[in-house]
């Protein structure tokens, strides 16, 4: 892990972000830390974007208080349903 102060990261950035993909960078102000750059590939970021969506959170906490209060369904219960569903459908 290496540090950069902002003066750094305006004049080399380019350097900076390559850095990046070997190794965390903690950007400074003023001798303090502000910010870690990581390196995130085009994969990550779809995950990287929900797990910090406060949206997202939002309703994965709610389908589980709904779900604790419900006391949910087992999994065969779940399975027979499904057939059920499954033998329904006509095409």
């Amino acid at each position: 892990m290496r540090f950069a102060g902002v003066k750094e990261l305006k004049h080399s950035t380019m350097d900076i972000l390559k850095d990046s993909e070997k190794e965390d960078i903690i950007i400074t102000a003023y001798g303090k830390p502000t910010a870690i750059l990581h390196h995130i590939t085009e994969d990550d970021l779809a995950d990287y974007l929900m797990e910090n969506d406060p949206a997202f959170k939002t309703r994965i906490a709610e389908a589980f208080a709904e779900y604790k209060a419900g006391g949910g369904i087992n999994v065969d219960d779940m399975i027979r349903k499904l057939e059920k569903r499954r033998g329904r459908k006509k095409i």
